[in-house]
């Protein structure tokens, strides 16, 4: 298998299940500085919209190799390290998938973008849109996200609320929240009341699972997830605490695992239970490849929370 410059996975997604990637932006093209990014910093973040991939290209890298992965995945998800959405020709990538395959269509945003019309109407064709809404006052927006300059909570709030009430498809709300940053009380009552006024499926609550881009981000704790999930559920707003991803699937031929570990990697941190998940393999086949890959000077290893990660060099 020659190799792919925007698919990428399957990838083990802990809201929908084996997420074959489409990488639409360069790396860290983005208008967010997260703190708990698996994708590392944002260098200079950006509003700027334009074609950073062409169109005719990702689908012609699409078309071409879908039907190696048609088994292997439940959900085409739009993505990248960095904002999908800040790519202008949106539009025509997310229309000539649906032109592709009948499988169900994703994107994950960061909701930065939802407010200007162009990207409110392409939004409107996926099957199912993953916005992230990790605070909704200004000065904790900043602290956790650490935004471009012209980005603000109002834009944000406003278009999420006005783009729930005309989709059809499934939304779900993430929320990450970081230990002293979004977790306080009061802030946990200013998201209930902004929830109220959105229609979504479901919102998903969680924590830092993975090495984040600040060493300083830390992960809140498991009962905290669970109480404020309670919580949600107390005020009739649909909430559930996502973990890792942990299941395993059906093995798979023929896969260039020498090729997909280190395209998978590129694009998040995963332990050898998440590839093992991931490909389908026997955690020791995968870590024959790994070993192989570390020697090559591919990937490498770090630890997180005491677990072992795997990433690109």
């Amino acid at each position: 298998m020659s190799e792919l410059k925007y698919l990428f996975g399957p990838a083990p997604s802990r809201r929908l299940g084996r997420s074959l990637g489409i990488n639409i932006v360069p790396a860290k093209i983005c208008s967010l500085d997260c703190l708990y990014c698996e994708a590392g910093r944002t260098k200079t973040t950006t509003m700027r919209r334009k074609a950073y991939y062409k169109a005719e290209d990702i689908l012609k890298e699409f078309k071409e190799n879908f039907d190696k992965f048609d088994d292997l995945c439940d959900v085409i998800t739009v993505t990248g390290a960095g904002e999908p959405t800040l790519n202008s020709e949106l539009d025509n990538i997310i229309t000539g998938i649906k032109e592709i395959t009948n499988k169900p269509c994703a994107i994950l945003t960061n909701t930065t973008t939802i407010h200007i019309n162009e990207v409110f109407m392409s939004l409107l064709k996926f099957d199912i849109v993953v916005p992230s809404l990790d605070a909704v006052i200004d000065n904790i927006f900043k602290a956790v996200n650490l935004p471009e300059k012209s980005v603000d909570t109002v834009n944000i709030i406003a278009g999420l609320e006005k783009f729930s009430k005309e989709y059809n498809g499934k939304l779900f709300i993430e929320i990450l929240f970081c230990k002293n940053v979004n977790d306080s009380k009061e802030h946990i009552e200013s998201l209930i009341k902004v929830l109220k006024n959105i229609k979504c499926s479901k919102v998903q609550i969680g924590t830092i699972h993975r090495p984040p881009a600040y060493n300083t981000a830390c992960p809140v704790s498991d009962e905290f997830l669970l109480e404020t999930a309670k919580l949600f559920l107390k005020h009739n707003i649909s909430a559930e605490v996502t973990g890792g991803f942990k299941n395993i699937y059906k093995t798979s031929a023929s896969l260039d695992l020498d090729d997909l570990i280190p395209a998978l990697l590129k694009m998040r941190p995963c332990t050898l239970l998440d590839m093992s998940g991931v490909f389908g393999k026997s955690e020791s086949e995968i870590k024959e490849h790994i070993d192989n890959l570390i020697k090559a000077n591919k990937i490498k290893a770090e630890y997180y929370n005491s677990d072992k990660y795997y990433t690109t060099v």
